[in-house]
């Protein structure tokens, strides 16, 4: 089975003058699904969700890596069978090449303007591509468009808005485990997109804009390394939050262990920060973090996942620092120019995967409704709120519900939902 109706494949070494970027405002959309034994439940709303849309995509591009892709394959084609659905492109790999790889394979035999990427566990909510389309034709200087992406459960918290860049070059998903009250609600220039779904035009993925994703770094991290590239070499990227799509956090990845994830996510931080960052903080990066994953492994925390990061990381140092002197050659932009900006910490337990209700979670969502929109309501909850988490009273989980109630502000499905969960 396998790649009945690929188009003729466009190489992703292409310069970029053979693509077009003219904004168009009926620019096609082609969707890449990216699946390793998926759970078929998911990946049947999330192929049902593009069919649904308006606009629909012109086509689907489903690169399957599992060792078997009949049923994948005989799933998809039916989800995609009706009168007007999108053309499906079915890629069985035959083997895990990892999620950059399988991407590439994509966005080469995908032929629309915009590349839509969606996880096989999300969905478009309605009218969200329809909303990114139109951003994208308003915005022809911004290269990629970021939707606001919801958990699945529960269904009032934000899985990302976005992305925002440390100066070490961690990637923080913006919002990540904060209760949706609206605080994102307005388009914001962002330093990168989160992968799970995220709205790109397609020459940005050859060499005369950014390139393709690295497939050396298998999985994990590799949106953050092209968000970073994208952004030292001019790009920028949009937010488009009344685009609304919903995530199951980590469905596809959460069977790999603890241990796999770090030695990835550890390995390829090092890597983004060698080939993107000026020449100080990359290796300043480069020896911090090796020290710290040895000082984790010293401490029993996955000794054997930390040691293989840093060993890893060390073995691929000459090529990253080949791709390195390629980008730097390029660079438009300082890292200070791009690195630090606005975002919020993460309020995520990412062994339970549920979000933190804490003081410090309530501060970060009435911090950005008062900057949206400032009120005396929410100006005095803010200070209340901020007095209680320094004092050691924000343990207290009733008395922040309370002083929530008693602002006078309007609370909304959001808030109502974690005032609700902090009186249980």
């Amino acid at each position: 089975m396998g790649a009945a109706g690929i188009r003729p494949q466009r190489g992703l070494g292409l310069t970029g003058a053979e693509v077009t970027d003219a904004p168009d405002p009926v620019a096609s959309v082609s969707a890449i699904v990216i699946t390793y034994r998926p759970d078929l439940r998911m990946l049947e709303r999330c192929l049902t969700s593009l069919v649904t849309s308006r606009p629909r995509p012109l086509e689907v591009v489903l690169v399957d890596n599992s060792p078997e892709s009949e049923e994948v394959e005989r799933l998809a084609r039916a989800a995609l069978a009706g009168e007007g659905a999108p053309e499906l492109v079915f890629l069985a790999q035959g083997r895990n090449l990892g999620y950059a790889a399988a991407t590439n394979a994509g966005v080469s035999a995908s032929s629309g303007d915009l590349v839509l990427l969606l996880n096989p566990d999300a969905t478009l909510g309605e009218g969200a591509l329809g909303l990114m389309v139109a951003a994208a034709a308003a915005n022809p200087e911004a290269l990629g468009f970021a939707p606001k992406i919801l958990l699945t459960s529960p269904a009032y918290a934000i899985d990302s808005v976005g992305m925002a860049l440390g100066e070490g070059a961690e990637g923080t998903q913006r919002g990540l485990g904060q209760v949706d009250a609206g605080q994102y609600d307005r388009p914001e220039r962002v330093a990168g997109l989160c992968f799970a779904g995220a709205l790109i035009r397609r020459p940005g993925f050859f060499g005369a804009r950014v390139g393709p994703l690295d497939e050396r770094y298998f999985m994990f991290y590799e949106d953050v390394d092209w968000s970073l590239r994208a952004t030292v070499l001019g790009e920028f990227f949009l937010t488009v939050p009344a685009a609304v799509v919903v995530h199951f956090h980590s469905a596809s990845t959460r069977s790999l262990g603890q241990g796999f994830k770090i030695r990835l996510i550890q390995r390829n931080l090092i890597w983004t920060a060698i080939k993107n960052l000026e020449l100080e903080p990359a290796l300043r990066v480069l020896i911090r973090r090796s020290l710290a994953n040895l000082r984790w492994a010293a401490r029993g925390r996955h000794p054997g996942a930390s040691i293989r990061a840093v060993l890893e990381a060390w073995a691929g140092l000459p090529e990253m620092l080949s791709a390195r002197r390629e980008l730097q050659r390029r660079r438009r932009r300082r890292d200070r120019e791009v690195l630090g900006l606005e975002g919020q910490a993460s309020f995520f337990d990412v062994d339970r995967y549920e979000p933190d209700l804490s003081a410090a979670a309530l501060v970060a969502v009435i911090g950005r409704l008062y900057a949206l929109r400032p009120s005396p309501e929410l100006q005095g909850l803010l200070l209340r709120l901020q007095s209680a988490e320094n004092t050691g009273l924000g343990r207290d989980r009733r008395l922040l519900a309370a002083m929530v109630r008693e602002s006078g502000i309007v609370l909304g499905p959001g808030l109502t939902w974690m005032v609700a969960e902090l009186e249980r």
